[in-house]
C-alpha cells in the first residue's frame, strides 16, 4: 500500500499590499475537497480557514513564498456570519509589529459584509 501525498490547503486565490498590509482573496468552491461533510446539508467554510488564509497572505506578503510563520496566538476571533461555497472572502489586514513578532487585525468580508474579525499574532523565522 502506497501512501499518497496531499497538497496543502491553498487558502489564497490573490494578495495586494496596501499601506500598512494587505488585501487578500480566497474564493470558496463547492468542490473544495475540505469541505465535504462540513455540515452536509449547509457548505460552510470552517472559521479556522479564515485564520489559515490570514496566515497564508501574511506568508506571501512578507516574503512572496508560503512557509516561514507560525501562530503563536489567537487574541480574538469573531464570526458573524458563515461564509458558504461560492463565496468570495476579502481579507483586509492590518499587519504591525517587527519580525520576529508580528500582529494582524483582519476583517472579513463577503459581498462588502463582514463575516470575521481576526487578531492574532504570529512569528516570523527570519
Amino acid at each position: 500500500m502506497s501512501a499518497t501525498r496531499q497538497l496543502p490547503l491553498t487558502a489564497v486565490d490573490g494578495i495586494e499590499a496596501k499601506d500598512g498590509g494587505f488585501v487578500g482573496r480566497k474564493k470558496v468552491g463547492a468542490d473544495d475537497p475540505y469541505l465535504s461533510g462540513h455540515f452536509p446539508s449547509l457548505t460552510v467554510y470552517p472559521g479556522v480557514f479564515l485564520i489559515e488564509g490570514v496566515q497564508q497572505m501574511l506568508e506571501l506578503h512578507l516574503d512572496g513564498v508560503l512557509g516561514g510563520i507560525e501562530l503563536v496566538s489567537v487574541e480574538s476571533a469573531r464570526f458573524s456570519l458563515p461564509v458558504l461555497a461560492g463565496d468570495e472572502v476579502l481579507f483586509d489586514t492590518r499587519v504591525t509589529g517587527t519580525r520576529p513578532l508580528l500582529t494582524t487585525t483582519t476583517t472579513c468580508t463577503v459581498d462588502g459584509r463582514r463575516c470575521a474579525r481576526i487578531a492574532a499574532t504570529w512569528r516570523s523565522a527570519s
